[in-house]
């Protein structure tokens, strides 16, 4: 599979404005809230932080709020609020690169230890400082490190995001102990807007669901202990207005626990009686000719789409079928037949049709589903591929709004051949009939990035009647992008298929590289 010039996490820089003479004066360190220092709320807030309890402080607002796990939230942590606006104007003049890959898409500025800009290096030297060093710690119970800090500007526009994480980064003696965030959003931000901070709860050490949401407050401090649970993410921007400011950044320290290596389980695989290639395929792919053709392509591209894969009627009956069911079954929730929801959060979210509804599959899908996993259509594969399978695993599994997969270590597939059919439901309009509309490509929303060495090698979106195929071999890996706001109503349904194959052809493959000679040459 051939690279192109498309890097996985993409840096595009922002332009920022030039330094000007006011730039290069220097002013106090700002002054945090005074309550936050005060013994007695400390001790009280420090009791409740570690014990896993809600706290509330009438004075300032300040709270802890105890599920999924400890978060506080500090109010009107900066006194000035004419210093607090004058940094947001400060760090809008920064360096941003754009930074967008399968877990996120927003704007982060250079490392703001190396601005030059009065009042973010002011910011600087007071979070360095020994006194709020001592207020954190007395607030957390934590030995914090205070020779390390990250410290960044974020934005998130519309249609930014930051998918279900825990931020618990360690080694062997020290690592990540505290994230925060210093909101610096505009005074009208509201849960419309979108941009929430989501705590996510857990079960066997896997994110679940969104137990918490936290609508950015400019001028708070919010913050949390990284643990191996402490799942959360950032929900899409929605207005098109604002932007979701904030500096961001962690505290480092000695750690108390090691991380704990989790494994995702595989599901068994389902075996279908042999049914016929030509009832159901379009006569096109299934000439000599065309095979041989398919086969050439594959053999250099090692990918290829096949559009109008399937027999004008049997398409239509599929999608007919679907739509039957009605816009909640076929089209919007799916829940009746889509049952059940694929995780954990923190690896993939998106839709499947269980074992246990299998029966509830309309007829057309379900031969379709069985030639997947037919002898005949293996037989055709390898006259494509020129491999040999040794095992085939099949889903039917759908992504809406909100939907995504990612790269991660919990979630490695076996290297072998993707085979992926896809009948989309595309929202129609009254002289648009849904079986016309084509996937809106421009937003990037719900495409299968297959990407090695952070180079992006390939790029496909959801067509009617399309079968792809691509063989992802060592160092191969995909995801499905996160599917935004913006994507509507829309559905990725598909068939998707993994047939595994035998490290002889490997071994083929590599000979026919060499030249049969045994030699590598650098």
């Amino acid at each position: 599979m051939a690279k192109h010039d498309l890097p996985l996490n993409i840096a595009t820089p922002q332009k920022r404005s030039k330094l000007g003479p006011e730039d290069l004066l220097t002013i106090d360190r700002p002054a945090f809230n005074s309550r936050y220092s005060d013994p007695d709320f400390a001790a009280a807030f420090n009791s409740a932080f570690r014990d896993r309890q809600s706290f509330f402080d009438a004075e300032s607002s300040a709270k802890i709020i105890e599920y999924p796990y400890p978060t506080a939230t500090l109010p009107n942590f900066l006194q000035s609020t004419t210093y607090l606006s004058t940094l947001r104007e400060e760090l809008l003049t920064e360096h941003y690169f754009h930074k967008s890959n399968d877990l996120y898409e927003f704007y982060q500025s250079e490392d703001l230890r190396l601005s030059k800009k009065p009042h973010i290096a002011a910011l600087k030297n007071a979070i360095y400082s020994r006194e709020f060093f001592s207020m954190m710690s007395s607030l957390t119970g934590i030995d914090l490190d205070p020779s390390v800090i990250d410290l960044n500007g974020n934005q998130y526009h519309e249609g930014c995001f930051l998918l279900c994480h825990d931020d618990d980064i360690k080694n062997e003696k020290e690592g990540r102990r505290i994230a925060f965030i210093l909101y610096l959003v505009d005074e009208d931000w509201n849960e419309a807007d979108g941009g929430a901070l989501d705590l996510f709860s857990s079960e066997a050490g896997y994110p679940v669901e969104v137990a918490q949401s936290l609508v950015p407050v400019r001028n708070t401090l919010a913050f949390f202990e990284l643990s191996s649970v402490s799942y959360h993410q950032v929900a899409e921007v929605l207005t098109r207005d604002k932007s979701r400011i904030s500096i961001s950044g962690w505290f480092h320290g000695p750690l108390q626990t090691q991380l704990v290596s989790k494994s995702m389980p595989f599901s068994p695989l389902i075996s279908y009686p042999d049914v016929s290639l030509e009832e159901l395929l379009n006569p096109d792919y299934l000439s000599k000719s065309s095979i041989q053709n398919i086969c050439n392509v594959f053999s250099d591209q090692s990918s290829i789409e096949l559009q109008q894969f399937l027999k004008p009627d049997i398409y239509k009956a599929l999608v007919d079928e679907l739509e039957a069911l009605g816009a909640e079954e076929g089209a919007q929730t799916d829940q009746a037949l889509w049952d059940e929801q694929m995780g954990p959060r923190h690896v993939r979210k998106y839709s499947r049709i269980s074992r246990s509804n299998l029966a509830q599959i309309p007829p057309t899908l379900r031969r379709i589903q069985q030639l997947f996993s037919s002898k005949v259509f293996e037989a055709y594969l390898n006259n494509i591929a020129n491999l040999s399978f040794l095992s085939a695993n099949t889903e039917l599994r759908m992504f809406k709004r909100g939907d995504y997969t990612l790269l991660h270590d919990h979630a490695l597939e076996k290297n072998g051949l993707d085979v992926v059919f896809s009948f989309p439901y595309l929202p129609s309009s009254p002289h648009t009939p849904s079986k016309s509309v084509e996937w809106d490509e421009k937003s990037g929303d719900g495409a299968t990035h297959y990407v090695a060495d952070k180079a992006n090698l390939l790029t496909l979106y959801p067509k009617h009647n399309t079968l792809t195929m691509v063989l992802r071999d060592e160092g191969t890996l995909r995801f499905v992008r996160y599917l935004g706001a913006r994507i509507g109503e829309a559905r990725r349904r598909e068939l998707s298929a993994l047939y595994t194959i035998s490290d002889d052809d490997d071994d083929d493959d590599e000979d026919e590289e060499d030249g049969g000679e045994g030699e590598h040459s650098e």
